[in-house]
């Protein structure tokens, strides 16, 4: 039936690549890396300037209270995402030796 061929082809689309995924992981891995690292000098930079005034005031506030967050939690989903991939290369790769 169609639905029969339907359920075979969405079967056959599910797996991956590991060798593509296993490059994946190692770039969301780096990238986390990089934005923690620029995350710490951006700080570092913020709290050792001579910057006075109502923009500094301003957007060191919004530095302290969400930008700086906001980019943690985009490394810490990257790191999250990179693992998750990991684990799912290594499954794969058990699967394809069964």
């Amino acid at each position: 039936t169609g639905r029969h061929a339907q359920e075979v082809l969405t079967m056959a689309k599910l797996g991956l690549d590991p060798e593509a995924m296993a490059a994946l992981q190692k770039q969301l891995q780096a990238d986390a890396g990089t934005i923690n690292s620029l995350t710490r000098k951006l700080d570092g930079l913020l709290k050792s300037a001579w910057w006075e005034g109502s923009d500094a005031t301003k957007f060191r506030s919004e530095w302290d209270g969400n930008h700086k967050a906001q980019l943690t939690r985009v490394a810490a989903a990257l790191e999250a995402t990179a693992q998750a991939v990991a684990a799912n290369v290594s499954q794969q790769r058990q699967a394809s030796q069964s």
